[in-house]
């Protein structure tokens, strides 16, 4: 609907409604207890506005969705000023600005969340593959105290505490970071580090040529995994560079069981190695 050109005409209720999407309803609840009053009233009583009205019933509507009391939104509209209305903006601007922060937190930590869960759904637990993948943020943890007979559920649980002590969130899933494939080898159940995918870390998962596995399996149980892997990069001729990045996609969050918990380790390698690669069994 066009409006008029001219911003003094009066339109009806209805057309004002139209033009500011406030009920009709809610404009005569207003005018009834002198909040918002029309600009005129027409010989038969109908209410009439002025187009020069809509910033103050929509400045009006805008503290009620900010869940400001009728009673505080009237005094103020009573004894407004240039002043009052810049002290009350900041005041809700900082507030907004708090509320704006969490939501893209909480909409960040849903994108990872169901990026990893969906991107590990069609993987098949015995196929080794070659993927490209893009370079990622992550919050690397302090290198772990893996001590004789140590499990992986108690060096785990002390990178928690020092991640909730450094104000990372929690919600993003946790990985395990190796320096080199030998480590991992070595002791594929305790890394040398523990990350968080929190995409505001400050640290990098460098973009590159990665081999990339699957296996089913709770924490730090890899399996066969590691032999699998070992078979594929000998047979192929696979040249790693390291570093290597464990993660599990599919956890707690996703399944109960955590012998279904699905695990993948991401490696590193050459392009050049992997050129005529195409992935499979092993």
């Amino acid at each position: 609907m066009e409006g008029p050109k001219d911003d003094t005409m009066l339109v009806s209720i209805k057309e004002f409604s139209d033009f500011t999407g406030v009920k009709q309803s809610v404009l005569r609840y207003y005018d009834d207890i002198g909040l918002f009053r029309p600009a005129s009233r027409g010989e038969n009583n109908y209410r009439y506005y002025s187009l020069s009205q809509i910033q103050s019933i929509k400045l009006i509507d805008m503290l009620r969705e900010l869940n400001i009391p009728l009673k505080n939104i009237e005094n103020l509209m009573e004894t407004r000023s240039p002043e009052s209305i810049v002290e009350l903006l900041i005041h809700h601007e900082v507030e907004l600005t708090g509320e704006l922060r969490a939501l893209q937190e909480s909409f960040s930590l849903i994108h990872n969340l169901r990026t990893l869960i969906q991107n590990g759904i069609p993987n098949k637990d015995d196929e080794i593959s070659v993927k490209f993948e893009e370079e990622r943020r992550i919050s690397l943890g302090p290198v772990t105290d893996f001590r004789p007979n140590e499990t992986y559920h108690r060096v785990y649980s002390n990178y928690y505490r020092i991640a909730r002590n450094q104000r990372i969130n929690l919600g993003y899933h946790i990985g395990g970071y190796f320096d080199t494939l030998e480590e991992y080898f070595n002791a594929p159940g305790h890394p040398k580090r523990f990350y968080s995918t929190d995409p505001n870390g400050l640290d990098v998962k460098p973009a590159g040529t990665y081999l990339v596995g699957h296996t089913r399996g709770d924490y730090g149980e890899p399996g066969d995994l590691p032999e699998r892997l070992k078979r594929f990069i000998e047979d192929n001729g696979v040249k790693v560079i390291g570093p290597c990045y464990n993660l599990y996609p599919h956890n707690e969050v996703c399944l109960k069981d955590p012998k279904e918990y699905l695990s993948r380790i991401a490696i590193r390698v050459t392009t050049d190695s992997v050129r005529n690669v195409k992935g499979g069994k092993s």
